[in-house]
């Protein structure tokens, strides 16, 4: 049995840690035998500034308590060995094979703190962290993009930026493979031109600010759980609102056009770019220049007609806007592969 006198005490100096840390362990009578010294072992390797175990006094409970600001800010954190040779924490419990879970606790401890509190929107950002990222966005892009590498427009686009932009190793070698762009982005805004430009060669682009580093952009590589900046905004405003063009009716007719000439015909009538998704168009083997649409001739409305030509090429449009809320009608499969229109929050 432990006793409240009993203790073990594990210092590291606090220029060697790498994490400013102080924690008391207070083992419960019963615990097992020699699980002081198993956790203080494990514990001395986690990198902290203090370890210190003793035995339970009767109003022990998991707490942290944070003091100081900026780099002299440590933590001293109160931790209870059960009888069951497990670590409860504030937020958790460890045993001893959590080795990996246990570390990255103690090395998200300052950042979890710090964020307590705060209230945090899209992509994690606070409100102010949110909206200075949009208005770097918003800067309208002056470059032709037809023709033109990723690699290359990432480089030209981000010279305009005031917040860096990375580019990890794995999404630097994508972008070097990539295929020239094949659309024209010029006029719509930074933001989603950067997020429709890097989405063939599988990217995304995601904010962030970790604890003591500046607010980035980064580059990396996109999956279905890792979806970044994206390719336009959902309105505000109804469609017949922003647009009315669109529900113009006209008389149509269309035969013997592929889906890229008749979309070039009826683009103009539109009075909204229309953009195609580049990636899902890829995924799908959609090539609209090789598809052959018609329609009856009839009297509709233009996003009709071009909704029917959509459909006939297995794609679908939507109605979306960039950071600086001009209209665009996004063209694309609508499913997993799809990047979602996000709402501003």
């Amino acid at each position: 049995m432990l006793g409240s006198s009993i203790f073990f005490l594990f210092a590291t100096s606090i220029s060697q840690a790498a994490l400013p840390i102080d924690i008391e362990v207070a083992a419960e009578a019963g615990s097992p035998f020699g699980a002081m010294q198993e956790w203080g072992k494990l514990l001395k390797e986690m990198d902290l500034a203090r370890v210190r175990l003793r035995g339970a006094n009767g109003g022990d409970e998991p707490s942290v308590t944070p003091s100081g600001e900026g780099e002299n800010q440590r933590f001293k954190l109160v931790a209870i060995l059960n009888r069951r040779d497990q670590l409860e924490l504030p937020g958790g419990k460890f045993g001893v094979g959590d080795r990996a879970k246990l570390k990255a606790y103690f090395e998200s401890l300052p950042e979890r703190a710090a964020n307590q509190g705060v209230e945090r929107g899209i992509f994690s950002l606070t409100k102010q962290q949110f909206e200075q990222v949009y208005e770097d966005l918003s800067t309208p892009v002056t470059m032709s993009t037809k023709g033109v590498a990723p690699e290359a427009i990432v480089a030209t686009l981000k010279e305009g930026l005031t917040i860096p932009l990375e580019v990890d190793d794995e999404a630097s070698r994508a972008l070097r493979s990539a295929k020239p762009f094949p659309r024209e982005l010029q006029g719509l805004t930074t933001g989603t031109a950067l997020a429709m430009a890097i989405r063939p060669a599988e990217l995304t682009m995601i904010p962030e600010q970790k604890l003591g580093q500046p607010l980035t952009l980064r580059v990396v590589k996109a999956s279905r759980e890792r979806r970044g900046w994206p390719a336009g905004w959902r309105p505000a405003k109804s469609a017949r609102e922003l647009v009315p063009a669109m529900y113009r009716f006209t008389n149509v007719e269309i035969n013997g056009f592929t889906l890229d000439e008749a979309l070039t015909a009826l683009g103009p009538h539109m009075e909204a770019p229309l953009l195609f998704d580049e990636r899902v168009l890829a995924v799908r083997s959609i090539d609209p220049a090789k598809i052959e649409v018609s329609l009856p001739r009839g009297k509709t409305y233009i996003r009709r007609a071009v909704d029917r030509v959509l459909s006939q090429g297995r794609l679908a449009g939507e109605l979306r806007v960039d950071e600086a809320e001009k209209p665009f009608y996004w063209i694309t499969q609508f499913g997993p592969d799809n990047l979602p229109a996000l709402e501003k929050k």
